[in-house]
């Protein structure tokens, strides 16, 4: 009887293990199950953080090549060759566009290659040691603390050497800059010195098209050439004298200016004087002084921005004791053709406000 109570007793436990160890054996695998699918969710999760993270990262590098990209191209570069073709006939200076697939020379110096780190004369700012790094870019984009250039100029001066200058327009770390150069001599360091241009139009002009505003009202149209027919105004007029005057003498200025008058004289004698037998062209105009020591000016436009100008004594200097009409007559029959110059405001603004004065 004890037997099979200890026996019944030892089942029993037996059991009741054999059931612990299997309900402890389901909840280790319920709980393994269960941080496998966690770990597969967190797996998953993260895996699709980092795809979206990567996706982002690519949209925003697209973004921002995009960007960059826009800085500069084509379109802009043929704006700003027309700024330079209208704003240099004001200067009364021709540009020629350069680019490394059309290089020119500007003192012996490629441009724009030869300004490059490994160019002939590598660019400096300023100071001939204070080199600086310098490449070519079609959009405008490029290495951080490098002048990405996207255009380049030269004006020549038939004459020689004087009044020639060299520009560079680029974007350093995303600002446009317009260089300027007219270096004469080399220097020690081997550098060709470049400077920020302190000519207001021009500056205004490269920031007005990089940032997508076109070229500048003033300079958007071809200035008009001063031809045969062209209609004649004081402005015009003022240009004529002040464009013989300086042909006559290089130093002559506003301050060798008292008063002036300007009359269309076609057909009338030179003088107001009954001794006098010279009569005027047709088209003929007159910006005089009226005084002693200075000659007035009589022209006729020619075309091609020129005029045919005859240098005429005032009647203050003809000589007494010579024929007046010998002295007119030499000078109506040696007139000079002259190159009409564009005049500043300033000046221009000047010689106005000497015209008719009393």
């Amino acid at each position: 009887m004890k037997k099979q109570v200890i026996y019944l007793a030892t089942t029993a436990l037996l059991t009741l293990g054999l059931a612990a160890c299997s309900s402890g054996k389901q909840e280790q695998a319920k709980t393994s199950s269960s941080q496998k699918t966690s770990q597969v969710k967190k797996a998953s999760h993260k895996k699709a953080e980092q795809k979206s993270s990567s996706s982002q990262s690519a949209k925003k590098q697209a973004e921002t090549k995009n960007q960059q990209a826009s800085v500069w191209d084509q379109s802009k570069t043929q704006q700003l060759t027309t700024f330079m073709t209208n704003w240099g006939y004001t200067m009364q200076q021709s540009y020629q566009a350069y680019s490394p697939q059309n290089p020119g020379k500007f003192r012996g110096i490629t441009i724009p290659t030869g300004v490059y780190p490994n160019g002939l004369a590598p660019l400096a700012i300023n100071e001939p040691a204070n080199k600086q790094t310098a490449a070519w870019s079609n959009d405008g984009t490029g290495p951080k603390n490098t002048y990405n250039i996207v255009a380049s100029y030269v004006y020549h001066n038939d004459l020689g050497a004087i009044d020639v200058y060299a520009y560079l327009f680029a974007f350093y770390n995303g600002k446009p800059v317009a260089l300027v150069t007219n270096q004469t001599e080399a220097n020690t360091e081997g550098t060709t010195v470049f400077k920020e241009t302190a000519n207001p139009d021009v500056k205004a002009a490269f920031a007005q098209i990089a940032a997508g505003k076109g070229i500048p009202a003033k300079y958007a149209s071809p200035k008009q050439k001063v031809e045969a027919n062209t209609k004649m105004t004081t402005d015009l007029a003022l240009r004529v004298f002040w464009s013989a005057k300086k042909a006559e003498d290089a130093n002559w200025g506003l301050d060798n200016v008292t008063r002036l008058y300007f009359h269309d004289v076609s057909n009338h004698h030179v003088y107001d004087n009954d001794t006098i037998n010279a009569v005027f062209p047709a088209n003929t105009y007159m910006v005089g002084q009226s005084i002693a020591g200075a000659n007035d000016i009589a022209f006729q436009l020619i075309g091609n921005n020129k005029a045919k100008v005859y240098y005429l004594p005032g009647s203050f200097m003809m000589s007494a004791d010579g024929d007046p009409n010998d002295i007119v007559n030499n000078a109506m029959s040696h007139p000079q053709e002259v190159e009409i110059l564009n005049v500043d405001t300033a000046t221009l603004d000047g010689l106005k406000a000497k015209l008719n004065q009393q």
